[in-house]
């Protein structure tokens, strides 16, 4: 893909961005049903948070606005610090993840291998 001032766009950039709008929806949906108190969300009780699902709630809601944030700035390479966020948050969210490993492992597993693609792909096109 070619963008205006005819560089090439580096494939794993275009991949890491994708991926970062995956995770921000897997975000909003995990967020949701945490409002939601749904369930289906194993007893997290004896977590961080206890068992105050909104907290959880919020925090999986501000992670998918930086997700997108990221996400979007990566696409239109508006700043080298999109890749620093980019990096930091999956960072973040990999160890969160790891957290839910116990409670949620499909979802949990989806995010934590989408948040080391992402990694992966912004640090192998490092300019």
């Amino acid at each position: 893909m070619s963008t205006m001032s005819g560089a090439q766009r580096s494939g794993w950039l275009s991949f890491a961005s994708v991926m970062m709008f995956v995770a921000a929806g897997f975000y909003a949906v995990w967020a949701l049903n945490l409002y939601a108190d749904a369930a289906w969300v194993s007893n997290i009780s004896n977590g961080i948070f206890g068992g105050q699902r909104w907290l959880w709630g919020l925090w999986d809601t501000a992670m998918c606005v930086v997700f997108v944030w990221a996400g979007w700035n990566l696409w239109t390479r508006a700043t080298s610090g999109a890749r620093l966020i980019a990096v930091i948050a999956a960072s973040i969210s990999m160890v969160r993840w790891f957290y839910w490993l116990q409670f949620a492992p499909g979802a949990a597993l989806a995010i934590i291998v989408v948040d080391v693609l992402v990694i992966y792909g912004v640090l192998t096109t490092w300019e």
